[in-house]
């Protein structure tokens, strides 16, 4: 029985399962490129555009930083490189501006430094303005219609710390890179014109006579004849002046005294000209004309050797010089070059004579510009020896005016009221150089 059931459950229970055969999936073909060098390539390209621009840009900040240097002393000397590395800007442009004014009208100071300004900004109005002569920028002074001002030379220090910033962290600082090239040429370093010394007691007057005497107890000056004759004293050097009885300035005063023999040299005017009249010890006088009616006498100024004048034609803005020596007619004294051709003498001006030498001075804008002449031939370049944009002043009180006191050359001002001061200035070599006292 047992037997039985155990073959009936074996018969009942369920047989294994033959697993069915399936077919063997083709083979698929081996792509070409792999999924990693795709990716590898990829990885490289996205470096690539990020390391390319910055690797450009930090080999950009080694020229423009040679550039920028190069400029610097192109423009103003050797300390111009450090100056605008270091972001002195004001500094720069003072430097700059002093080498401007002190330029001849003709020149064109910057003009070897416009490539480089090209070079660093990428304008060519920048480029064109650093090749503009000196005379066409307002800050030269005297020129009523300036085509330029200094603040076209825009040029800064932007463009290498731009490209310095783009070349991070190739190039962490552009400051080391500001070098000037070997082959680079310096401008000479810009020396600025001297601080006038302060004058007091002297008021704005225009007189054909002024002379000075030295005394033994200070100066005495005598200017104007007649009515308007005013006669002032000095104790210290020319630096103030208080008025004094014209009894002072009996012996020299409305007159040209040539020398210590009794001869002297006036002006006399009849309506129809000014003449100079030369007179002597025994009284004897000639006469040359000086100036036609209608022209106007505008300075005067002698020694013992000679009269100097400005007189300006009849309808004329431009003054000729004439020189008259004692006994003889009156002669043309050629006029100094101002630099350009169409400039002359049509600016304010003022005449002195001293150990034999004319100087002259023109007042130019907010610049007083002076020349001398020792020959009546030549005349010294103009040189700057007052800047109103650096020590500014009133016009009435910037020095204008020349006087001589022994072989002293003094430039000053003038002021309404005798507690007022005005700018002063000396030369002692003749009108070559002025200094502050």
């Amino acid at each position: 029985m047992r037997n039985s059931l155990a073959t009936l459950d074996r018969v009942r229970a369920p047989r294994p399962s033959v697993p069915p055969v399936v077919a063997e999936a083709p083979a698929l073909p081996v792509p070409p490129i792999r999924l990693r060098y795709v990716l590898l390539l990829a990885a490289l390209a996205l470096g690539g555009s990020v390391l390319y621009p910055r690797l450009d840009a930090a080999w950009r900040v080694h020229s423009l930083a040679t550039a920028l240097a190069d400029y610097g002393a192109c423009m103003v000397g050797p300390t111009g490189p450090a100056l605008l590395r270091d972001r002195q800007l004001a500094e720069f442009h003072t430097l700059a501006r002093r080498r401007l004014v002190t330029a001849p009208a003709g020149d064109a100071p910057f003009e070897r430094c416009a490539g480089l300004a090209r070079t660093l900004t990428s304008e060519p109005a920048i480029e064109q303005a650093h090749r503009a002569f000196a005379f066409s920028f307002s800050e030269f002074g005297g020129n009523p219609k300036p085509q330029h001002s200094l603040a076209e030379l825009n040029v800064s220090p932007e463009t290498v710390a731009h490209e310095a910033h783009r070349a991070w962290p190739f190039v962490r600082s552009y400051a080391a890179l500001v070098k000037p090239s070997l082959g680079v040429k310096e401008a000479p370093h810009p020396v600025a014109t001297p601080a006038p010394a302060l004058g007091r007691g002297l008021t704005p007057a225009r007189a054909y006579y002024r002379a000075a005497r030295v005394t033994a107890d200070g100066i005495v000056l005598a200017r104007g004849t007649g009515a308007n004759l005013e006669v002032w004293k000095s104790a210290d050097g020319g630096a103030s002046f208080r008025p004094v009885a014209p009894e002072l300035a009996r012996d020299f005063a409305e007159r040209c005294a040539l020398g210590a023999d009794g001869k002297t040299l006036t002006l006399q005017s009849d309506g129809e000209a000014t003449r100079v009249v030369s007179s002597g010890p025994d009284g004897a006088a000639s006469a040359a004309v000086l100036a036609k009616s209608g022209e106007s006498i505008v300075s005067v100024a002698c020694d013992d050797r000679l009269l100097v004048a400005a007189v300006r034609p009849a309808g004329s803005t431009r003054a000729v010089l004439s020189q008259c020596a004692f006994g003889a007619a009156c002669a043309p004294l050629a006029a100094p070059s101002l630099g350009r051709p169409e400039l002359g003498l049509d600016y304010p001006l003022d005449l002195a004579r001293v150990g034999g030498a004319t100087v002259l001075s023109l007042k130019m804008g907010n610049m007083v510009r002076v020349t001398s002449s020792r020959d009546g031939a030549s005349w010294t370049p103009l040189s700057v020896a007052y800047d109103g944009g650096e020590h500014p002043l009133p016009a009435g009180r910037m020095p204008t005016e020349l006087l001589t006191i022994g072989r002293r050359v003094v430039l000053h001002g003038s002021a309404l009221r005798p507690n007022e001061t005005y700018a002063l200035l000396y030369s002692d070599d003749q009108g070559a150089s002025f200094r502050g006292r």
